[in-house]
This record gives structure tokens, C-alpha cells and sequence, in this order.
């Protein structure tokens, strides 16, 4: 679909919708408050407890949450900022131009969007080698490595989205528009845009943790598992939570783009289009969610950042070793007492 069309209309993308869509209102400020509350809290505790959290896993889980907390904020002032209904009065000026293919295409908001799937793809193959490739895995995703991919991830973003920006032009009645060169263009670029920003990553996903959960059920029934076997095994899950959240929300638009662009017509203004476009927006504030429900060190964490001294929680977590003892959470988190590799 028109992807400027995310805010519910095909004209400028920062117009809001009309005062009789209070409902469509109330769910777009309730993600993003959600998004950037969820997000904030993640970017927290990461940062609080780092030592904790030091690992390459949790560096780009930790990016993860940086780039979803912009794109919420970003969405908020989109949706409730001050609005422009035309560019009438700059039309033909460089500044209505700048403005037009930057803010009223929604550019920097779907290059953070782009910029979060890359992340997960990343998150997803360090996982792969992690559990299926081990000692590949100690070589290849370094502190360092990481710290470099965190900052490509936005490059790439902002990069590969600059499609978008470059399409828009203001028309002759001040409206801001992408006009595609020809239809043949757009529908074999709509073809190109599909397989990298959607089918290629997830079937790159698919195969890695469908490999995943083969060798962890195979080294389950070999060996009993230890604590950190256990722990590598969580955020493990709680990834593919992630990965599968990413393909429930991001998939009936994908293919509604897809088809739009290869010509098929599409209601902008059907229930279709806004539940489609509910979801892709859950994708912002859902991963604070499943990390609060499923990943159990961020849930400690967080029982020692905001109950220690309210609530009187000051016993130090621990974790049954391998060998009978306790074996606190940070030494886990920072590759355990035996020197294994960080999750």
C-alpha cells in the first residue's frame, strides 16, 4: 500500500485523521504512549544494570528498544504535533520541497522502521551462531562487532528508506505525494522492496530458529542442562517471540503493498486498511511486552531496580549452579565463573 497512507489518508501523511475518527485517535496515542513508556523502561534497566546486560545479545536487544522509543516519539509528534493541512503557500521553494519529502512522507519514520528489521535480523543470526555454531560464534560477534552493527543498522535505515524521500514531490495544489516514474517502475520496485524488507528476512528467521529449537532439543535429550545452558536457552525464546510478533504485525501489510503496487486497487479509507495499519504499529511497543513476560533476567533486573528499595527487595538472585551452588545472575550475565561465552 501507499505507505504514506499509515496515518489513514492518501494526502499529506501528517494531515490527522478528522475529529469522527476519536477511536482511531485514542488507539494511535495509547501505542505510542505505550511504545515510548515500554521502550523507555528497556533503554533503563539495559542501561542501569549494563554490567548485567553486556553481552552482544543484549547490545542489540538494547538497540532494539533505542530505535522502537524514536520511532513512538516520532509517531506521537506526527499524529498530535502541530499539523499542516498544505504546502500551498511554499509551493516551488526548496524549503516546501525538503519539507515534503522529509516530514510529510513520513521518511524518517519508516527508515527507523527499516532499521528495526535489520536489527532483528542481526539479533536473529547472532542467536544462530550462538546456539548452532558456538566456536564460530566467539570469533565473529564481539563487544566491538556489535557496538559497529548497532550504528549500520540506522545507516541502513535511513539509507535503503531514501527511496521514499526521493518519490515525493509537492504537487500543484500544495499536496505532498510519492509519484512513482511509471507503473511498470513501481511494480517491479514494489517486487524488489517486498523481498528485502520482508521475504528475505523472514525466511532468514524462519530457517535460524527452526535450526535453533532442532539443536536445542537434540542437546536436551543428550545432556541435562545447566544453568547457563538454561539462561542461553531463555533469551533464546524470547527472541523468537519477538521474530514471530515482527511477522504477525508486519505481515497483511507487506503483502497489501505488495499488491498494491502491482496494480491491484485498495481501500485506504476500509476498517482493512486501519486494522492493518493497527498492527504494524503494535510492532513499536509489543517487544517491552514479551521481554517483561518471558526473558527472565530483565525481569530480575527490574525486581532489583524498582522493588529493592520500595518494597524491601534486597536479596541478591541467584541461580542453582551446575555443581550444586549459587550462581548470581550478573556472573551469568557476564559469561559465568568458567569463562563460557556470553549469550
Amino acid at each position: 500500500m501507499d505507505r504514506s497512507s499509515l496515518g489513514g489518508t492518501t494526502a499529506a501523511p501528517a494531515s490527522i485523521v478528522s475529529s469522527s475518527d476519536g477511536v482511531l485517535l485514542v488507539i494511535y496515542a495509547f501505542i505510542g504512549g505505550i511504545g515510548m513508556v515500554g521502550n523507555g523502561l528497556v533503554c533503563l534497566i539495559f542501561t542501569v544494570r549494563r554490567q548485567a546486560f553486556g553481552s552482544v545479545t543484549n547490545l542489540l536487544i538494547l538497540n532494539q528498544s533505542m530505535i522502537d522509543l524514536v520511532d513512538s516519539v516520532l509517531f506521537l509528534i506526527l499524529r498530535f504535533g502541530p499539523q499542516f493541512s498544505s504546502l500551498s503557500g511554499a509551493n516551488g521553494s526548496v524549503w516546501s520541497e525538503l519539507v515534503c519529502r522529509l516530514w510529510f512522507s513520513e521518511y524518517i519514520m519508516w527508515s527507523l522502521f527499516i532499521a528495526s528489521t535489520v536489527n532483528l535480523l542481526f539479533v536473529t543470526l547472532e542467536r544462530y551462531f550462538a546456539i548452532c555454531h558456538a566456536v564460530r560464534h566467539r570469533s565473529l560477534f564481539t563487544v566491538r562487532r556489535a557496538n559497529i552493527g548497532r550504528g549500520l543498522v540506522w545507516l541502513i535505515g535511513f539509507s535503503y528508506q531514501s527511496y521514499w524521500a526521493v518519490l515525493h514531490r509537492v504537487t500543484a495544489d500544495g499536496e505532498c505525494y510519492a509519484v512513482w516514474p511509471s507503473l511498470t517502475v513501481q511494480a517491479f520496485l514494489g517486487t524488489v522492496f517486498f523481498c528485502c524488507e520482508y521475504l528475505i528476512p523472514l525466511s532468514i528467521m524462519t530457517f535460524s530458529y527452526i535450526s535453533i529449537i532442532v539443536m536445542l532439543r537434540n542437546r536436551s535429550r543428550r545432556t541435562n542442562a545447566n544453568t547457563f545452558q538454561r539462561t542461553k536457552r531463555n533469551v533464546t525464546l524470547t527472541l523468537c517471540f519477538v521474530s514471530v510478533s515482527y511477522t504477525v504485525c508486519w505481515t497483511p501489510t507487506e503483502f497489501s503493498y505488495l499488491m498494491y503496487n502491482m496494480g491491484h486497487e485498495y481501500d485506504f479509507s476500509s476498517s482493512t486498511h486501519y486494522i492493518f495499519t493497527v498492527l504494524v504499529l503494535l510492532n513499536m511497543c509489543i517487544n517491552p511486552l514479551i521481554y517483561l513476560i518471558k526473558y527472565k533476567r530483565f525481569q530480575v533486573e527490574l525486581k532489583k531496580i524498582f522493588f529493592r528499595r520500595c518494597c524491601g527487595y534486597n536479596r541478591v538472585d541467584s541461580l542453582p549452579g551446575p555443581t550444586g551452588t549459587a550462581l548470581s545472575v550478573v556472573a551469568v550475565a557476564s559469561g559465568g565463573p568458567w569463562g563460557v561465552a556470553p549469550l
